[in-house]
């Protein structure tokens, strides 16, 4: 075999007890079923009438992927995959409506216009990915409903207790990190080649702890701690991946960037206020229905003499605070 694609059983736990069941002495003999038997499963078919194949880049299970990487990541798999699969099975439409996963129609076991239902047995099953039709198998199984993506996944609670089985794909795996570590080294490579000045910027606007007085290697360990992190912990970015937070103001133009934190500031120092409505007050008169609404005021051109106000006007608040 070539490349293998492998989903396994899942091993359930049982206490010691008083009362013996079937599940708790196969489960001391390493097994989770009476050797022979296995679990049939057919192409899943979502309420919209088309099947999850596991080869579809619009497919509702993606859409529902909440870590824009391991999207893309899957978007891509799907998109090469489905190519490569039809021109190897001799054109057959493998689209989500296609007839091919009706298995119903199928006239034998070894029908090759329509997919067959495989059956899962204990311990691992193997498929040889270097078979087409093998491959076939394992893209519709792996995105199964009854079947847990991964392990970590079921024991997080992502799938009911009931589950059986669970997807062995380090490749995905593999994918998704090096997209990742990829996107954070170029992350880096941006703090590297930044000014000090817009380090701080920049940091202040992630949240940062930094003030006027933070030192250099500070501000750069800070950012670059966050950087390498899976998301934000907490505060306005919370559960938001650092990387994209930072690189989009990594990217944005100085003079949108100065007034951008130029504004986090004056809040911060109460020049103005920020109600829970996100409307900006100075004083008693609103001002602003958002901070973005004020960050396009001030960047207007005929709006500087106000930029220059407000600039003093931090500066003051900073001095008077020292």
């Amino acid at each position: 075999m070539g490349k293998l694609g492998k989903i396994s059983a899942i091993t359930k736990e049982f206490h010691n007890s008083a009362i013996q069941t079937m599940e708790s002495e196969l489960h001391k003999k390493g097994m989770t079923r009476i050797p022979g038997t296995g679990v049939f499963k057919f192409p899943y078919k979502e309420i919209s009438g088309m099947y999850r194949t596991g080869l579809d880049p619009n497919a509702s299970y993606i859409k529902r992927i909440a870590d824009e990487t391991e999207r893309q990541v899957e978007i891509e798999r799907v998109t090469k995959l489905k190519v490569k699969l039809e021109e190897a099975l001799g054109g057959v439409d493998l689209g989500p409506r296609s007839s091919f996963w009706n298995y119903s129609l199928s006239k034998s076991t070894d029908d090759p216009q329509h997919v067959q239902p495989y059956k899962l047995r204990d311990g691992d099953n193997f498929f040889d990915l270097e078979v087409p039709f093998q491959e076939l198998m394992f893209s519709w199984l792996r995105v199964h409903p009854t079947i847990a993506s991964t392990m970590q996944s079921y024991q997080q609670g992502n799938f009911p207790s009931e589950t059986q089985f669970y997807v062995h794909d380090a490749e995905i795996e593999n994918a998704v990190i090096y997209k990742k570590k990829q996107l954070i080294n170029k992350a880096v490579v941006k703090l590297d080649g930044m000014a000090p000045t817009k380090r701080i910027k920049v940091a202040r606007l992630l949240g940062l702890p930094i003030v006027d007085g933070t030192k250099e290697e500070v501000v750069y360990n800070l950012i670059d701690t966050v950087i390498k992190q899976t998301e934000f912990k907490s505060g306005a970015y919370k559960g938001l991946d650092p990387v994209k937070v930072f690189t989009q103001y990594a990217d944005m133009k100085d003079g949108v960037l100065h007034i951008k934190d130029l504004v986090k500031q004056s809040i911060a120092h109460s020049i103005y206020r920020l109600q829970a409505s996100g409307k900006v007050y100075e004083g008693e008169f609103e001002i602003a229905t958002s901070e973005e609404e004020l960050i396009v005021h001030l960047s207007d051109d005929n709006n500087q003499e106000e930029l220059l106000i407000l600039e003093d006007k931090l500066k003051s608040k900073k001095l008077a605070s020292v």
